[in-house]
């Protein structure tokens, strides 16, 4: 476990382990290819007696995780009366709570380091004797491994390339992530959601009202459980903002007349300090160390819109209708920004052009759903 925190929080040695990894999987991916014999074809119309069914998504990352979640919905649609169960990670589970799921599964970090855990995973999976299989991403090797193993009577999935991966295959999706989601309830016959979606409960939400009136109440500020501007300071190695874009723009904030959250996750922990000494003085802002995802999808759902890079906490904005505004550094990142008219994307933009999308946000409000619901109320 040591050694795999100092890999998460080195930038050189998760870079480079993250590039072994991605060589071993397409290695380990030909090989499998090449000895697995492909299964028979099959439509959804022709498959008999599902009753049981295993949805397989096991990353770690946040929104990895959150951009499967309408796809649950759909094959819950699609066959009513089916058991439901979810293989999903120890880091993304508590993201599918609150879910039409009958039972989860979780993997591990630590079955990296102790292989036998996988085994044992793999065979508790495979003694359920599952109908269907449904790997969520065409990309996910440890996904594609699952859905072979489990020994389901029929598997779905994404097609991809010239060799049959799945009994029913459908096609890839369009250009944006979110449509790999849209293109398996198509293939199933049924519509769902083309954004991802999270649930929270009612104590959730109540919980999160006080968390953010003691915030201001401790910064001295007018209670705003609503109407304040959310910033995440984080992102994944190239689509990282450094420290000081966001130092600037806290002074910047400075001159609007709109309250704001600045939010850290784990792995901004570091930054801390200096962004602490920056708020200290601030009139507006206060500084909201990590908190477990639940309680921060709850607090971030209070805002009017969310500053962040290409992120997690981007996709978990999105799958609580909340607006975005995504500073997008690489252009990889274009096909996982949030699409719907109150979101704005902004490439590589300076400071006055992210404080320009702020003042103008109050403009495209009216166009969510949630806003609406909140203006009613």
């Amino acid at each position: 476990m040591l050694l795999l925190t100092r890999i998460r929080t080195n930038p050189f040695l998760k870079t480079q382990a993250r590039k072994l990894e991605k060589c071993f999987k397409r290695l380990l991916l030909a090989g499998l290819r090449h000895t697995l014999k492909a299964p028979a074809a099959e439509t959804v119309d022709s498959l008999k007696d599902i009753n049981s069914i295993l949805i397989i998504r096991p990353n770690f990352r946040l929104g990895n995780a959150l951009i499967s979640t309408p796809v649950i919905d759909a094959l819950r649609e699609r066959f009513p009366s089916a058991r439901i169960d979810y293989l999903a990670t120890d880091k993304t589970l508590p993201l599918l709570q609150q879910r039409p799921v009958d039972n989860f599964y979780s993997l591990s970090r630590t079955a990296i380091l102790r292989p036998w855990q996988c085994l044992s995973l793999l065979r508790l999976l495979r003694s359920k004797r599952y109908d269907l299989a449904v790997q969520v991403s065409a990309g996910s090797t440890t996904g594609f491994i699952a859905t072979r193993f489990i020994h389901a009577r029929y598997s779905m999935g994404a097609g991809k390339g010239k060799h049959r991966r799945y009994s029913v295959e459908a096609e890839a999706g369009g250009t944006h992530t979110y449509d790999a989601v849209t293109s398996l309830a198509k293939a199933l016959g049924v519509d769902c959601r083309n954004r991802p979606l999270l649930q929270l409960a009612p104590q959730e939400r109540e919980h999160a009202l006080v968390q953010l009136s003691e915030l201001f109440v401790l910064k001295q500020s007018p209670r705003s459980d609503k109407d304040f501007v959310a910033l995440f300071v984080g992102g994944h190695q190239k689509k990282r903002w450094p420290l000081t874009y966001w130092l600037t723009l806290l002074d910047a904030l400075e001159t609007l007349e709109r309250h704001y959250v600045v939010f850290l996750g784990p792995e901004e922990f570091r930054f801390s300090q200096a962004l602490q000494q920056r708020l200290a003085t601030s009139k507006q802002g206060v500084l909201c160390q990590p908190r477990p995802i639940r309680e921060f999808a709850a607090m971030l759902e209070r805002a009017c819109v969310l500053v962040t890079p290409d992120s997690g906490p981007m996709h978990l904005a999105a799958a609580l209708d909340v607006p975005t505004i995504s500073l997008v550094r690489v252009r990889g990142s274009l096909a996982f920004i949030p699409r719907e008219p109150y979101d704005t994307m902004l490439w590589q933009p300076d400071v006055s052009t992210v404080l320009r999308a702020i003042q103008s946000i109050a403009t495209v409000l009216p166009d969510s759903p949630r806003f609406t619901q909140w203006q009613a109320a």
